[in-house]
């Protein structure tokens, strides 16, 4: 599935200050991290059996990832999303900023999704000023061993290859709260009504209260 934008002109970002772009506002950073996050979690509690490997969640995490960006921009809710290329390579743009991701070690990225420019971000990358970051990349971080609560860093890298820029976003870590149990509550009850019950005597009682 391949789905292509446009873009009718060149988009020149005046970033060489080493701060992201204004078209690529925090709102729309944290909530892409948050899908990213979302099925990167959500495959770890899936895949537990003892058939599961790093393989299987690696390749069916990043295939959540890729399927929840192209719904998302499906969807039609997100004006500022769109995706120029959906194949396995996919490609989405902020305001048609270029953006790839992937599950990484941002420090030492070892995928071509962060190493290597893909043919949508070369345009915007060409007419760059040195110094200014013009590739940009969602990288899922879980540090060197992937033992730790994983982040989204946004990386962002200049014409010369080198990282300009870092956005990071909150860990996601799960909400573990503590559970309340569920107490009913107090139901008023009227106050009974005791009546004095009268004692029945027997023949014999009748003769002994009768007396002398």
């Amino acid at each position: 599935m391949t789905i292509t934008s446009s873009c009718t002109k060149m988009l020149v970002l005046n970033s060489s200050d080493g701060q992201l772009p204004s078209a690529m506002k925090e709102e729309y950073l944290r909530l892409i991290a948050s899908w990213l996050l979302e099925e990167a979690l959500s495959t770890e509690d899936d895949l537990y059996r003892e058939t599961d490997n790093a393989y299987t969640r690696g390749s069916t995490r990043f295939g959540r990832q890729r399927q929840r960006i192209l719904n998302e921009y499906l969807s039609g809710h997100h004006p500022w999303l769109k995706v120029m290329n959906g194949g396995q390579d996919i490609v989405f743009s902020i305001h048609d900023i270029p953006c790839r991701f992937s599950n990484d070690d941002p420090d030492a990225p070892k995928k071509r999704a962060v190493l290597e420019t893909h043919v949508y971000q070369m345009q915007l990358l060409e007419a760059a000023s040195a110094g200014e970051p013009a590739r940009f990349v969602f990288v899922i971080d879980r540090g060197p061993n992937e033992s730790a609560d994983p982040r989204v860093v946004l990386l962002g890298f200049s014409n010369s290859d080198e990282v300009v820029c870092r956005w990071f976003s909150s860990t996601g870590v799960r909400a573990m709260g503590v559970a309340t149990p569920s107490l009913p509550q107090p139901i008023e009850l009227p106050k009974p009504q005791v009546a004095i019950k009268q004692r029945r005597t027997d023949a014999g009682d009748d003769i002994a209260s009768a007396g002398p």
